[in-house]
């Protein structure tokens, strides 16, 4: 009799303990994924983000957040290949692709290490650098973001491959807001109209306001200046000479600017003006 009981019960139970055990383990999984969407990113909340590559624009955004703004500040650096489908620069073959990262890895050593002595509170402000070298492997959020982005015919059809593509859809994956330093746009670009249209000013910064938009977790904080501006400014707030250590050039020869790329000319001219004024 007593037997036949348990039985029973074990049969009730049973099922209910698996049905347990199954969600405990759907949880764990959820949990899991979870935490590793927002890994390497600090639980403070208190912290701005910025894209940051050892050059000229995103270095004086870099340095204007930690002087003059005194935030907290967490540089970002994607070290992926963001402009054609090569898989890294080591391995591509393709004319068209900048092999700078040594250089600029430099270069950002370098500008921590000015900036720590110059500006000795930028030790605790300036967290270490965030290194991104592995891409989104969510496929179908890749899948449903890259049709959104390209949906808006923003960008040339001749490139195949942005880097705004990357730059904003991580973004939007960890739900940051990070600051991308680019005054390169080209006037009359269906970018750069859909900037003018779009950008709202809000906290020293450039908004894109419509959360539904690709873009809608970077901010333009330099939009509207010049590398000239950006020159003046730093001699204001002292870090000039910070600027100095930048690196711009896309194609170094033996670890020097090779002079004749797009970035090079446009550092060069800005320079030349500067000094003119």
């Amino acid at each position: 009799m007593i037997y036949a009981k348990l039985s029973t019960i074990l049969v009730i139970l049973l099922p209910l303990l698996l049905f347990c055990a199954f969600a405990t383990k759907i949880f764990i999984i959820k949990e899991n994924f979870q935490n590793k969407q927002i890994e390497g990113f600090s639980s403070q909340n208190d912290i701005s983000y910025v894209y940051w590559t050892g050059g000229f624009d995103s270095t004086y955004r870099l340095c204007e957040m930690l002087v003059v703004e005194k935030k907290t500040v967490q540089p970002i650096y994607v070290s992926l290949v963001l402009d054609n489908d090569c898989q890294s620069e080591e391995s591509c073959n393709k004319l068209w692709l900048r092999r700078n990262r040594k250089e600029e890895r430099k270069a950002m050593k370098t500008i921590r290490e000015r900036l720590a002595i110059k500006f000795p509170y930028t030790k605790t402000t300036m967290l270490p650098t965030l290194e991104v070298d592995e891409p989104i492997h969510n496929q179908i959020f890749n899948y449903q973001f890259e049709k959104n982005f390209y949906s808006d015919n923003l960008w040339p059809k001749k490139r195949r491959k942005h880097q705004y593509l990357f730059l904003s859809k991580y973004a939007t994956y960890h739900k940051k807001y990070i600051d991308i330093g680019v005054l390169g746009i080209h006037e009359g670009s269906k970018f750069a109209v859909f900037l003018k249209n779009s950008l709202r000013r809000e906290d020293n910064n450039y908004v894109i306001t419509d959360n539904s938009h690709p873009l809608h977790y970077l901010r333009f904080p330099l939009y509207g200046k010049s590398k000239e501006r950006l020159l003046t400014d730093s001699q204001i707030y002292g870090f000039a000479d910070i600027l100095q250590e930048t690196w711009s050039c896309w194609f170094p020869k033996n670890g020097k600017a090779c002079g004749k790329c797009p970035m090079c000319r446009e550092t060069n001219t800005s320079i030349e003006r500067n000094k003119n004024k």
